[in-house]
């Protein structure tokens, strides 16, 4: 697999950061309340999960440069809008030439 350009290899990075961040809050979350007289919901567990899973496949499709990877980016990439210094310097990475150009190359044949 060829490696991205830095700028999109950067975003696939965070999102890959924020999965693990969430995997792994998820499972201190448990671990610390599973003793206490406090009962989380099954969903509670889903939900991260799920949304850790969505982190790491966006990652992954952005890394690859799989058009479904753009919008889920952008999608994934509202929560770092909360964080103005992060969030603004990866959503002009996001709006450059070099960014979309990634995703419109051809694919890698299995020769290469």
């Amino acid at each position: 697999m060829r490696r991205p350009p830095a700028s999109v290899a950067l975003v696939a990075r965070t999102h890959w950061a924020v999965a693990l961040v969430i995997f792994l809050s998820t499972g201190l979350l448990y671990a610390l309340t599973r003793r206490w007289p406090v009962e989380l919901e099954p969903i509670t567990f889903q939900i991260a999960g799920g949304l850790g899973l969505l982190y790491g496949v966006t990652g992954y499709l952005v890394w690859r440069g799989v058009r479904p990877g753009r919008l889920l980016s952008r999608c994934c990439g509202l929560l770092y809008l909360a964080r103005p210094g992060l969030g603004s310097h990866l959503w002009r990475i996001m709006d450059s030439a070099e960014y979309a150009a990634h995703f419109r190359r051809l694919p890698i044949q299995a020769s290469e």
